[in-house]
């Protein structure tokens, strides 16, 4: 056998024992939750609510700018609903 299958071979267990050892050691996005104490999931609630909030705004201006009849024209519509911080 010459060098460069062993290479290859060798680069990639090495690079299948990375990613296996990856796969068994990284936690899930909800085991880390669980592990949060209460007042770091109330930060985290009021965080994403605050994302939320702030994709629902990005949404309107991305729709507003795709039309093409200008903002002065248009009647106004309402707001999207925000959730409320805790």
């Amino acid at each position: 056998m010459g060098n460069y299958p062993k290479a290859f071979a060798v680069g990639f267990g090495i690079v299948g024992l990375g990613y296996a050892l990856m796969v068994t050691t990284v936690p899930t996005e909800e085991q880390l939750y669980q592990k949060l104490s209460p007042e770091l999931k109330k930060q985290y609630e009021v965080v994403k609510a605050d994302q939320a909030r702030r994709e629902a705004f990005s949404d309107v201006l991305k729709r507003a700018a795709a039309d093409p009849e200008p903002m002065w024209i248009k009647k106004k519509t309402p707001a999207p609903e925000s959730p409320k911080a805790q």
